[in-house]
């Protein structure tokens, strides 16, 4: 078994989508009444947020960021692919709590990627604010350079 760090969100991402398709190809009717768990609004989701999330890592990665960060999403993905793996099997007698359970999950899956992002996307704009702010004080430092190397040898006596 691949440990979950070295997985990588976007294999978790791409299991979970494999296993969304396969719930609705293997038990549609469990999931096509208005009742149901909606699994093509999730499929949706995942595949419209995959090129950020795939970008998120990239970037955390190359800027050195621990793998993990994105930890938690890639277990929470994982338990979502088993979860819809076993409810693919299910009997029409447990297909009550499947659906329960899959509500549930969706929640709480909805509220960490929104935690996830929100700290990401604050953590980032302080990144920057730091960036900018040591590139304003490089600036100002080559800027008073010069002028502090003119004010010391602009007498020749003083060098020599």
């Amino acid at each position: 078994m691949v440990s979950i760090v070295a997985k990588g969100v976007g294999i978790a991402l791409a299991e979970f989508v494999k296993a969304i398709e396969e719930a609705m190809k293997n038990n549609p009717s469990m999931f096509k009444k208005k009742k149901s768990f909606d699994l093509v609004t999730l499929e949706l989701t995942l595949k419209s947020i995959e090129p950020a999330i795939r970008d998120m890592e990239r970037l955390n990665q190359e800027m050195g960021r621990s793998k993990e960060e994105l930890e938690s999403l890639i277990t929470k993905m994982e338990e979502g692919t088993n979860l819809l793996k076993e409810s693919s099997n299910v009997r029409w007698t447990s297909k009550s709590r499947y659906m329960a359970e899959l509500h549930a999950f969706d929640e709480s899956f909805r509220k960490l990627l929104d935690t996830i992002l929100k700290v990401q996307t604050a953590r980032d704009q302080k990144e920057r604010l730091h960036l900018e702010h040591k590139k304003v004080h490089i600036n100002y430092c080559l800027l008073l350079f010069p002028l502090l190397l003119s004010g010391l040898f602009s007498d020749r006596n003083q060098i020599f």
